[in-house]
């Protein structure tokens, strides 16, 4: 088939390029050299493109007829993360890495587009290749959302991402809920400062937000009904300058994971009801707010279908069942607006001690994955536009 043999025939060229982006990885909005290097490769393939605001790129491919219209996303941006991986393909960047395999998403859609540009003329429709800065920070879609949008934009949008905790050599696809929508909240206790020694004459704040902290993480499994995910989590605690002084106030920092409106709802609600509560036993008061997130990521049944029937005709990956996550992704701004799928591609290799969930300083990726990740995006493009 001839997407498997090109996919042989850029299999290095791929991991040379997952390579470089991984020692030279970028935080969010800083991506400069990365999309200036994704530019200089899609016009060595003669592929034209346009820059979007914010370090996004989205290439084009036209066939040799109009027809439908399918994207494909990659994201670009690493983590403030230092790397604990001695390969020769390790971070140069101190503090920075690519600990969430987005360099192995940026080559494999540089990667679809080396295979789609050989056989543009037999496309009956176009490819967009959008490269999207900044996922890490919520960040990216809605800049390339609007570019599309001025060009009339697509039938169809397909993305991948790279999975430890799937074996490499698996690939799942499957309809419905896939990622969580995720929000943030912040709850500020506000006390009265004062004299550690005079308690009496003061109104602490980190009393009543040490209770509302264990409060609001236990909302999951007190509050709300168990059989839907739900996650509260809370990360950042600011409060205080030393310890012999009441600060004036304390604050918690953190975020909510669903999977329906219902719950981010019902996550709210009993949030604010803590921590207005816990704070008045205390004789403190309670400041929430909370900040819209990213959607659910949502699979289209039928684009599902259709990415099934494609791993089995490629051979090359294995269909996974894998489980629904809380993790969140916006790309759920791609599937709010256009039907299609984000598939999981695996990466773990327990042979090659890549067993390091994302995030973590000595994740790594299996590069046996790249080429068939790329195929995959070719012939799912090809077949869609072209009607198979």
């Amino acid at each position: 088939m001839k997407f498997q043999e090109l996919a042989k025939k850029y299999e290095d060229y791929i991991i040379s390029m997952r390579r470089d982006f991984h020692m030279n990885p970028e935080l969010s909005y800083k991506e400069t050299r990365t999309s200036q290097i994704v530019c200089e490769e899609l016009d060595k393939m003669g592929i034209p493109y346009v820059r979007v605001e914010n370090n996004g790129v989205v290439g084009r491919i036209k066939g040799n007829k109009e027809g439908k219209r399918i994207g494909i996303r990659a994201d670009m941006d690493a983590l403030p993360v230092t790397e604990e991986v001695e390969t020769e393909y390790k971070s140069t960047v101190e503090g920075v890495m690519h600990a969430c395999g987005h360099d192995g998403h940026t080559a494999m859609l540089l990667g679809a587009a080396k295979l789609l540009s050989e056989v543009k003329d037999e496309l009956e429709g176009e490819v967009f290749l959008c490269f999207q800065a900044a996922e890490e920070i919520g960040g990216g879609a809605k800049e390339i959302l609007a570019y599309l949008d001025e060009q009339g934009g697509v039938d169809q949008m397909i993305a991948a991402h790279l999975w430890a905790d799937i074996p490499s050599g698996k690939i799942s696809v499957v309809a419905g809920p896939r990622m969580a929508a995720g929000s943030n909240f912040e709850v500020e206790v506000v006390g009265r400062g004062g004299h550690a020694s005079r308690p009496d004459l003061s109104i602490d704040p980190i009393k009543p937000l040490a209770n509302i902290l264990l409060a609001v993480s236990s909302i999951p499994t007190n509050r709300y009904k168990t059989i839907e995910p739900l996650v509260v989590h809370v990360g950042k605690i600011e409060a205080g300058t030393m310890g012999n002084i009441f600060p004036q106030n304390a604050k918690l920092i953190g975020g909510i994971r669903s999977f329906s409106k219902e719950g981010e709802d019902a996550a709210r609600e009993y949030i604010k009801e803590i921590a207005e509560n816990g704070a008045k036993m205390y004789g403190a008061t309670a400041n929430v707010t909370f900040t819209d997130g990213v959607p659910v990521v949502y699979n289209n049944a039928e684009a599902v279908k259709r990415a099934e029937k494609v791993v089995e005709k490629l051979g090359t990956f294995e269909l996974d069942e894998f489980e629904q996550i809380c993790a969140s992704e916006n790309y759920g701004f791609f599937m709010q607006k256009y039907k299609g799928f984000m598939a999981y591609i695996g990466i773990r290799n327990e042979e090659k001690g890549m067993t390091y969930a994302q995030h973590h300083p000595k994740f790594d990726i299996d590069e046996d994955v790249l080429a068939n990740g790329a195929e995959f995006f070719a012939q799912y493009a090809y077949d869609f536009l072209n009607g198979n």
